[in-house]
């Protein structure tokens, strides 16, 4: 570590040295609040006038562990490492660390700022707007200052209240820190929060934790799983032995790995991977096992993603698959009609289900790309190239949804004829009320 000594010497200085040469860190910090003492005290007992008088016009150096240090300042940020050079009168300068340094106001900057004080005198709204000033040029102190003035000639100031950390609560200036405790708020992060918000957020990143906890290790296991001998063997009976639902999260992303061809597992692997999303019973389990439900093209994996719906997310898988039914794509229309099949029927999906007995479809063709003439009725003519795009609709007749609603109404077959099943079950409807509404 290096320091910088300071020398009398008008023909030595900056010249940088070891600190335990010279004196150590904690010395260097007792050493520059001497030097600011010196300083200080010079010019109160008028001590070199012409010293004194030019340091009122002169660049101050804010010290990073407090205090200041008046002068003519200089950087040397090309040094290694970079120090400051303050002169601080004709016989004395002093070099400091730029990591010392918290930051320099110019000499212009205090001038204007003692001519703005003069002006301020003791008016609260002068005073408040000086503080504003201060702010912008970057005069901290200045600023909480001129604030407190403004407070303290108007204490009704409510700009200055507000800049101050104050809040009125029944016509009383309090400080908002103290308004937020006493309401049983906790700051976090600059923030005030309830308490309860805190502790479930602090759930939810040790949750997170977890589970990016638990992608390694399933990872690590796995790819020893798909190797050889006793140790593929004892991870698998790892694998198969995980009960902690936070380890979901990685379990989905192995089974959709495996379907997309970013890792290629067995078979087995992969119904592993559907009883123990089985197991879990959360959101995440249950969200991996409905996409499975209609992504999977081998048809064991997806029939075991369906059991274990059956046995726990039902509700979830429903309202997943039935919006699916008025999907652009009649490859989704077929997959969740496939998927729905597999929960019971309920007659309340009636009605949904049989406006997508026929669904239309849009495809779009792209300009043919040959060369089309245009004749005008005066002679003329035009040759062109392309054309618009032509759009083509298909309607398709969805039989897995004509199934589902049979299984609703085994006794009756109406086609593909949604206006006959739609009188039909609005027939049954308005029966059914109308026996609720009879006297007994």
């Amino acid at each position: 570590m290096t320091g910088f000594c300071v020398e009398c010497d008008a023909g030595e200085f900056e010249r940088p040295l070891a600190v335990d040469h010279h004196f150590g860190g904690s010395m260097i910090t007792t050493f520059l609040r001497l030097l600011v003492t010196y300083v200080l005290v010079g010019q109160l007992l008028g001590i070199a006038s012409r010293d004194s008088r030019m340091a009122a016009h002169a660049d101050t150096v804010e010290l990073s562990g407090g205090g200041h240090v008046a002068g003519e300042v200089r950087r040397a940020s090309d040094a290694k490492p970079p120090y400051v050079v303050v002169n601080v009168d004709a016989e004395l300068r002093v070099a400091l660390p730029e990591s010392r340094v918290r930051r320099i106001v110019t000499g212009d900057t205090l001038a204007e700022y003692r001519r703005r004080a003069q002006i301020a005198g003791n008016d609260a709204e002068l005073n408040y707007m000086l503080a504003r000033w201060c702010s912008a040029n970057h005069l901290s102190g200045q600023n909480r200052y001129h604030l407190q003035r403004a407070v303290e000639l108007d204490p009704e100031h409510a700009y200055a209240r507000a800049a101050l950390g104050y809040v009125k609560d029944q016509n009383q200036w309090v400080k908002h820190s103290e308004l937020q405790r006493s309401r049983g708020m906790v700051q976090v992060k600059g923030k005030w929060q309830l308490p309860e918000a805190v502790a479930i957020r602090q759930s939810e990143d040790d949750s997170d934790l977890a589970a990016k906890l638990w992608i390694r290790d399933v990872s690590r296991l796995r790819k020893a799983a798909l190797g050889t001998g006793d140790s593929a063997a004892q991870a698998v009976a790892e694998l198969a032995a995980i009960e902690d639902p936070f380890a979901a999260s990685a379990i989905a992303q192995e089974l959709y790995d495996s379907r997309t061809g970013k890792s290629v597992q067995p078979r087995a692997m992969r119904e592993m991977w559907i009883k123990l999303l089985g197991r879990f019973k959360n959101l995440t389990a249950v969200r991996a096992l409905v996409q499975a439900g209609v992504e999977e093209t081998d048809t064991v994996i997806r029939e075991a993603a369906m059991d274990q719906l059956l046995i726990y997310g039902a509700p979830s898988a429903i309202a997943t698959y039935m919006p699916m039914l008025k999907s652009e794509s009649k490859v989704d229309v077929q997959r969740a009609a496939r998927a729905l099949s597999y929960f019971p029927p309920d007659p309340e999906l009636a009605l949904t289900l049989v406006e997508s007995l026929v669904t239309e479809h849009k495809y779009v063709s792209a300009p043919s790309g040959q060369t089309q003439a245009a004749f005008g009725s005066d002679g003329s003519s035009s040759f062109g190239s392309g054309g618009k795009p032509t759009v083509r609709k298909e309607y398709i007749e969805n039989r897995g949804v004509l199934n589902l609603v049979k299984m609703i109404e085994p006794n009756i077959d109406y086609g593909f004829n949604e206006t006959k099943w739609l009188n039909h079950f609005g027939s049954k409807k308005s029966a059914y009320d109308g026996d609720l509404r009879r006297d007994p």
